[in-house]
């Protein structure tokens, strides 16, 4: 054997050692109903593997139930369509106790996932001047909520828990029913937190979704419920527009961008606009849908972000 023949395959040796090295593994988690998550995010797994990086993918409650140890081996935990832990929140507690003793990068972090899986976050930002769509928050059903929402003027209402997910649970009332409220009171609120929000007829303009990767603003979606609708979730007819932000909107999703830190991978936040004000009225931090279809540009920017983030 000569010297270029060695020299050739110490050099194969060498790549070989070094793709060993450099490849990262991570897990993802998603849902039973969605074991193969959205075709978008099927997508990023094929371009991730193209940098280098696999991918396995598990539904999150299945894995904590039956071998959470198994996430040992990943380099970090990427949380996406889990989209009923809202229905399972025990179970959901488990996961984010386990995630947060395993010690492994988790995006978006656990301490973030805490905070966000409650709505009384928003709260928190009414109280800190972020103006948010009109709420009650009712943590131990110990006030009339909905003669409180007369005394305000409201017309219509939405009831909701605060701990929820795509209008689970989620119900419209009117000024004159509150025997109806009373009866979904007992139903579904007995010892379980909720709010009550304004209807706002100017959802029907459409909502805006703000998202923001780990490097920055990234896009903006405008979501219009169809005729008659009030939800926006394309499962009930709704068209998204994919774009940029007005100025006004932006310079406000920064702040909130701002307050909540550079440790997230991920943010969107949801609003309206209501007599030249952007109402906020969610910022999901957990599993939201990030509207990848709609755009390349935006894809290509989320698996930039992701790796950043990795690296």
């Amino acid at each position: 054997m000569n010297n270029s023949t060695l020299s050739l395959l110490f050099k194969r040796g060498l790549i070989y050692f070094c793709h060993q090295i450099l490849v990262m593994k991570i897990a993802i988690l998603t849902s039973a109903a969605m074991p193969q998550m959205l075709p978008y995010d099927m997508e990023v797994v094929s371009m991730l593997k193209q940098r280098g990086i696999d991918t396995s993918i598990y539904v999150w409650d299945e894995i904590i139930r039956s071998n959470p140890n198994e996430l040992i081996n990943y380099d970090a935990i990427l949380i996406r369509t889990i989209w009923d832990y809202f229905k399972k929140v025990d179970q959901f507690v488990k996961l984010l106790d386990f995630l947060d003793a395993l010690k492994l990068p988790v995006f978006n972090p656990v301490e973030i996932m805490r905070w966000n899986m409650n709505k009384q976050y928003l709260q928190e930002l009414e109280c800190e001047g972020i103006e948010i769509i009109p709420t009650l928050f009712n943590y131990h059903n110990s006030v009339n909520s909905f003669q409180e929402a007369l005394s305000l003027g409201w017309k219509k209402m939405i009831l909701k828990p605060m701990i929820s997910g795509n209008s689970y649970h989620t119900f419209v009332v009117n000024a004159n029913e509150e025997a109806e409220f009373d009866n979904l009171i007992n139903q579904y609120f007995q010892n379980r937190q909720f709010m009550l929000q304004e209807f706002i007829p100017e959802i029907s303009d459409g909502e805006i979704s703000v998202i923001y990767f780990s490097n920055g603003y990234s896009y903006s979606v405008k979501k219009v419920p169809k005729k008659g609708e009030y939800r926006v979730q394309f499962d009930f007819g709704g068209i998204y527009h994919f774009g940029d932000v007005d100025p006004a909107i932006r310079k406000l999703c920064d702040m909130i961008v701002k307050r909540i830190g550079n440790k997230v991978l991920y943010q969107r936040i949801d609003g309206l606009w209501r007599d030249g004000k952007f109402l906020i009225m969610e910022v999901e931090l957990i599993e939201p849908d990030l509207y990848l279809n709609l755009s390349d540009v935006a894809k290509n920017k989320w698996v930039e972000s992701l790796i950043s983030m990795l690296n």
